[in-house]
């Protein structure tokens, strides 16, 4: 997915601030202020071929999709951040993520997700990993 503005001078402690401050929102249970930090016109991609993988162009989508993940799960997913990288309006995270199934079984998966803010929200956000993990414990 080429992006039209490959570079941008937007300082990388402030969109790495807005990206850890919604991940610790989500992590907090504070769905409402999660979904907050996200541009109406937010582009999340799920790479993959999973029941969950796809594209949403909108905040409202994203939720959608939330929504769908969630319905899968007894206790949602809980990030823990290994790492970050922060370069103008992009940030990387490395994540490690526990879980419960519906039928009490430990979903565990890896993360490298993607965000790209610009004035204080998430415009673009794409989440990357395990999907044969998706596809055999959380989505079956």
């Amino acid at each position: 997915m080429p992006d039209e503005h490959p570079l941008d001078t937007s300082s990388p402690s402030s969109a790495r601030s807005c990206v850890l401050a919604a991940i610790e929102a989500a992590r907090s249970g504070r769905a409402e202020e999660f979904f907050g930090y996200f541009d109406a016109d937010v582009d999340f991609w799920m790479p993959g071929s999973t029941p969950i993988s796809g594209h949403w162009t909108t905040r409202a989508g994203f939720v959608e999709y939330a929504t769908l993940v969630f319905s899968y799960l007894s206790v949602p997913v809980r990030l823990d951040v290994t790492n970050v990288i922060a370069a103008g309006d992009w940030v990387v995270t490395e994540c490690t993520g526990h879980g419960v199934t519906r039928d009490g079984v430990d979903y565990d998966n890896v993360y490298c997700l993607v965000w790209r803010v610009r004035d204080g929200k998430i415009v673009r956000f794409t989440e990357y990993c395990d999907t044969d993990l998706v596809r055999q414990v959380l989505c079956r």
